[in-house]
């Protein structure tokens, strides 16, 4: 008892002090209100206010992307202290505070647009923007709707309201509708549609897909799709959660009492079985992790290396570069004894790969096309389109994931390689099981692993014949060596003072450092001892932050990919209203609708 009195009082202090560190932030969205009305000829006339604090930054921008025959116009702000702001024709991102003070403009972008208007005052603040998205309403092959990202925040906000109206009064009768990527609710009111997040709205989108059921509107947007065809894009990476329909209630005081009853029941049938469930659940959770562990590495034997790696006081500083300067039997090591977790491993394995390609020239990073009327020039990607020459074969599995979602141009940018590892989450699944298990073949090969048969004790005593592999106490001294060049790596501006290292060691010690997950701090240490490393390592001082950028994109897709994981891949096209499913309205999916064009991006900066 007196543990899970500890573990109680634990996660209430770490609970308060989560909530107040999100109360210091510097800048802080209270809420979003979005008023969208369509006219007869499918235009959206858009009215938008936000109620901020807000005391760093220049300016607010809302961003809109993959926008087809959409386009935005008439973009006007003004502010709670009454002033319209000046809109001039070409907006700069860079200028200064008080440049930007009371002006909006529109920052053309390579993919879109932003709206962007100057923050003018510090504090309590109110916007209001208006402005007009051409094209808005689709006409698909069978029926008009609308799919359309409405808000993708890059900053948190409390509450989020939309409401969407027209001439037209939208009902189950003249409108179908679902929505996408929170956890509030779309429903009809008044006449309206109406999206509310009813919750703090962060790392979410709004997506509303809206089938209307007779051609209200006169629109020029039209599509060679059939609205099925964007109802199945929407759902396909949905996870679909039953929802219960409302029962008409007509014996209040018996439904009560019947609640109270199984409340009861379940309460007891808790503490009773609340035990057995854990020594169940403890056991089933035990076999799967081993199935899943032997399928995947095999059955590893450490009974002479050992799996305890040193404490870190009792590492030492390891200044050689372990495992032969073999990354992918480095990868493995880490992997195995957990040198750091799969979260840093993944993005540093690729991340040190793509600065070993860097070095040896057979990739480069290069500036994008400069977008559209915009001042910015810092937009980079990786080139594969001269590579001609790979170290082996396992660098080869990765050399195909990466120019599969590089597409044919074959030059990959973080924001492409993270919505290719969304839908391709279980391809990078299987890319690091294969790593792992063509290492292991290769350590076998050099003998660090020994694989013998071994007779073993089955069920009921019955002798088997089993697979052993023998993990080599060298395998644990290049873990205990990778965490000893982590620490001196991480200590290399103070160790160091009296040393002397060429670019090429610096480099070479930086891959390392990138697969440790480590590389942005060992940078630091190498700058204040040879101030020119950033611009004389790998051809330039942007590289490994923008092979930082894609690696780190690859994880996070893939672990946005398999939250969104649909649990079942096919869906009816029911638009009765008899369920949510049909377009009655209710709960939003928290997730699915991500092929929709329209918002990514918004806040402070």
């Amino acid at each position: 008892m007196n543990k899970v009195i500890r573990y109680i009082l634990i996660s209430f202090i770490i609970g308060s002090f989560f909530f107040s560190a999100l109360n210091v932030n510097a800048n802080s969205i209270s809420k979003i209100e979005m008023d969208v009305y369509i006219d007869r000829n499918g235009n959206a006339i858009v009215k938008e206010v936000w109620n901020a604090y807000l005391s760093e930054g220049t300016e607010g921008y809302r961003t809109y992307t993959d926008l087809g025959n959409s386009y935005i116009s008439d973009f006007h702000v003004s502010d709670d202290s009454g002033k319209e702001y000046e809109s001039i024709a070409v907006w700069d991102t860079n200028e200064s505070f008080a440049n930007k003070a009371y002006k909006n403009g529109i920052n053309e972008i390579y993919d879109g647009v932003e709206l962007c208007w100057g923050i003018s005052n510090y504090g309590g603040r109110t916007y209001t923007l208006n402005y007009r998205i051409n094209n808005f309403v689709t006409q698909y092959t069978d029926k008009q709707g609308i799919y359309f990202n409405f808000l993708d925040m890059d900053n948190t906000v409390n509450n989020v309201k939309i409401t969407i109206h027209s001439d037209v009064t939208f009902s189950l009768d003249t409108a179908k509708i679902w929505a996408f990527g929170y956890g509030g609710s779309i429903i009809f009111e008044n006449g309206s549609i109406v999206l509310d997040s009813s919750q703090l709205f962060s790392n979410q989108y709004m997506v509303a897909l809206i089938r209307f059921e007779s051609n209200y509107f006169t629109t020029t947007n039209k599509s060679n799709k059939s609205f099925d065809d964007i109802y199945d894009s929407a759902f396909s990476d949905v996870n679909k959660i039953p929802v219960e329909e409302p029962q008409i209630n007509n014996s209040r005081d018996t439904d009560e009492g019947n609640e109270f009853l199984v409340s009861l029941c379940m309460i007891l049938m808790f503490i009773f079985l609340t035990p057995f469930g854990w020594i169940i659940i403890s056991n089933i959770k035990k076999s799967k992790q081993t199935v899943a562990s032997i399928r995947k590495y095999g059955n590893l034997d450490y009974s002479k290396a050992g799996k305890t790696l040193p404490s870190e006081n009792e590492i030492n500083y390891w200044r050689e570069i372990p495992c032969d300067k073999d990354l992918e039997r480095a990868y493995w090591v880490c992997a195995k004894f957990g040198v750091v977790p799969e979260s840093t491993l993944i993005p540093g394995y690729i991340g040190a790969v793509l600065l070993k390609w860097i070095k040896k020239g057979y990739i480069t990073v290069v500036k994008t096309p400069k977008r559209l009327f915009s001042n910015k020039d810092d937009n980079y990607a990786v080139n594969f389109s001269k590579m001609a020459h790979i170290d082996n074969d396992i660098e080869w599995l990765l050399y195909d994931v990466l120019i599969s979602a590089s597409g044919s141009n074959k030059i990959l940018e973080a924001k492409e390689f993270s919505k290719w590892s969304q839908k391709n989450y279980q391809k990078i699944n299987t890319l690091f099981e294969d790593i792992c298990n063509k290492e292991q073949d290769a350590l076998e090969t050099q003998g660090l692993i020994i694989n013998e048969k071994k007779e073993k004790k089955g069920l009921f005593g019955k002798i088997i014949t089993v697979d052993n592999r023998e993990v080599s106490p060298k395998l644990k001294d290049d873990a205990t060596q990778l965490l000893g060049l982590k620490k001196f790596l991480l200590d290399f501006s103070r160790v160091s003072e009296r040393e002397y290292f060429e670019v090429h060691i610096l480099e070479e010690y930086l891959i390392f450092a990138e697969l440790l997950g480590i590389a942005d701090k060992v940078e630091e240490q190498f700058s204040k001892l040879y101030p020119k490393f950033k611009v004389e390592s790998f051809d330039s001082d942007i590289t490994t932050l923008v092979i930082r950028e894609i690696s780190d994109s690859c994880y996070s897709g893939m672990q946005i990919g398999i939250a969104r994981a649909a649990e079942s891949s096919s869906f009816d096209h029911d638009y009765s209203g008899s369920s949510i499913d049909s377009g009655s309205g209710g709960s939003s999916y928290d997730s699915g609708g991500s092929s929709a064009g329209g918002s990514s991006g918004g806040g402070f900066r």
